[in-house]
């Protein structure tokens, strides 16, 4: 079985391919291709793929974050087909782009009584769509993720007896951070440079190797994204502060840098990076911690920290879990067939069954037309006893539904009459029920013939489920059951989103 890993990054595009015989992992090539600005990766992708000589096996492809939306939230609840609905809706304040424009996934971030944690990726569809329309003829890529988190997955899963870390990928052009916390990534952060050093670039780039022409502009610059980092760090401290520890990331505090990406191994990268954190930095070589088995002349071609990410995902390609916004619209096609003798055998059974999909259908449709007609003559005596007048009927159904819809007459109008719950009632019953000591603004109410729908702010996650529990015993709702409730954006405002749907009792 054969995988291959694609980094898409923002100067280069990389591909590992990797092939597993029984326990044992041969590296069969690597190579880094270098990509103008905006350029189309399909194209590299191809002229990759041609060059390797890949033909078939599992594929998975990894973005910059700077194709990205990030995003950290807190919500009362851990069910993961729970979270995958109310996504889309809590994402539609937090994204530049409409969330139907955009395909978003998510991994557990911590766990705790009062919910979850989770770390929320979207990518626009667009761009998507065109990456695998590109494609088509030349590699199906089974996964799609973020490439920092299928590297910061592979090593924590590599070296479980450390699981607090900080994972800083040093690239050319900008830095790409995940911090990992009890063996989860809780946080990713992508941080370009500072504007100087992208005008008058310190780094040239020739195969693989990085030579520093601006030594103290180097450092510099390392400082300015060390200074970054801090800043995220503590922000996200503060964050998850405020949302009560239901993240179960500790303190945030890492243990260890690790350091990978193409100016990684620069002297002067760790040093500036232990001066500003005071914690032990590392740089972690792929190729030798996974013990892979390579000839010499690949090898050669193996280019250190330019080649981390893309390792990194074609191992992930032989486990195919984490975040993959290969789904829904975008799901990998399934051949339903690999070889001749497995469709030869197909058809044969296809065939199997049609004959006697036939002789079952014809036995099937007699049967169905005695039915029928001994139903019709069912049907007409009814409508004859129900109306004694009429001597004629041609569709019984339809005429004894028209008879019954001129006999009840006009439907009440839905806004001013439900039996007894009219809606100047159901709004007393609401208003009466609700804790005065609860602080409660309510955005929007929906009433149809069926339900009430609640949305507004409190101040509390109790406040809400005390509006729930009080609304619950009324007698006019059948059930009442909390949507969604997750801190407000805004933190200062310490305030609480919510959305109760109130199922009202048949008429």
């Amino acid at each position: 079985m054969q995988s291959l890993g694609i980094d898409i990054g923002d100067s280069h595009i990389t591909g590992v391919v990797l092939e597993q015989r029984r326990r044992q992992l041969t590296m069969g090539g690597c190579l880094i291709l270098p990509t103008p600005y905006r350029a189309d990766p399909a194209e590299a992708i191809a002229q990759l793929c041609r060059e390797l000589g890949w033909k078939e096996g599992v594929c998975a492809c990894g973005l910059s974050l700077s194709l990205l939306s990030v995003r950290n939230l807190s919500l009362p609840f851990q069910d993961a087909k729970k979270i995958t609905q109310i996504l889309p809706f809590e994402m539609e304040e937090q994204l530049l782009a409409p969330v139907e424009t955009v395909v978003t996934d998510f991994s557990f971030a911590g766990k705790s009584e009062d919910g979850a944690a989770i770390v929320s990726f979207s990518l626009e569809k667009s761009w998507l769509q065109g990456l695998l329309a590109g494609l088509r003829d030349v590699v199906d890529p089974a996964v799609v993720t973020p490439s920092i988190a299928a590297l910061a997955l592979h090593l924590a899963h590599q070296d479980k007896d450390r699981p607090n870390f900080l994972l800083v990928h040093v690239g050319l052009h900008a830095g790409s951070l995940a911090l990992v916390m009890d063996g989860r990534p809780v946080l990713f952060r992508r941080l370009a440079y500072p504007e100087e050093m992208i005008l008058r670039p310190p780094f040239n780039c020739e195969q693989g190797q990085v030579e520093v022409v601006d030594p103290e502009a180097a450092r510099e610059c390392i400082r300015q994204l060390c200074r970054s980092i801090e800043w995220s760090l503590d922000f996200f401290r503060m964050e998850s502060k405020e949302g009560n520890g239901v993240n179960g990331t500790g303190n945030g505090h890492p243990e260890r840098i690790v350091l990978t990406g193409p100016l990684a191994q620069g002297t002067f990268v760790s040093e500036v990076v232990w001066a500003d954190f005071g914690l032990p930095v590392e740089y972690v070589d792929l190729l030798a911690a996974n013990a892979l088995v390579c000839a010499k002349d690949v090898r050669a071609q193996w280019l250190g920290p330019f080649c981390d990410r893309a390792l990194a995902l074609a191992l992930l390609g032989f486990k195919r879990t984490g975040i993959n916004f290969r789904k829904d619209e975008f799901a990998p096609r399934k051949s339903l067939f690999s070889s001749r003798k497995q469709m030869v055998g197909a058809v044969a059974v296809c065939a199997a069954l049609a004959l006697g999909a036939v002789g079952y259908v014809g036995y099937d449709y007699h049967r169905l037309q005695q039915r029928d007609a001994a139903l019709l003559s069912t049907m007409v005596t009814l409508y004859k006893q129900t109306f004694p007048g009429v001597t004629k009927v041609h569709d019984p159904l339809a005429e004894m539904q028209a008879r019954m819809k001129a006999t009840q007459g006009a439907v009440s109008p839905a806004l001013f009459a439900y039996g007894e719950k009219r809606v100047l009632g159901l709004l007393a019953d609401i208003s009466a029920r609700i804790p005065e000591a609860v602080s409660l603004r309510v955005n929007r109410l929906n009433i149809d013939r069926e339900s009430v729908t609640l949305k507004g702010t409190t101040d509390t996650y109790n406040a809400v489920q005390a509006i729930k529990s009080a609304l619950a015993a009324s007698p006019k709702f059948k059930s009442v059951q909390i949507v969604s409730a997750t801190a407000d954006k805004d933190r200062k405002k310490g305030t609480i989103r919510f959305e109760v749907q109130l199922q009202l009792e048949g008429l």
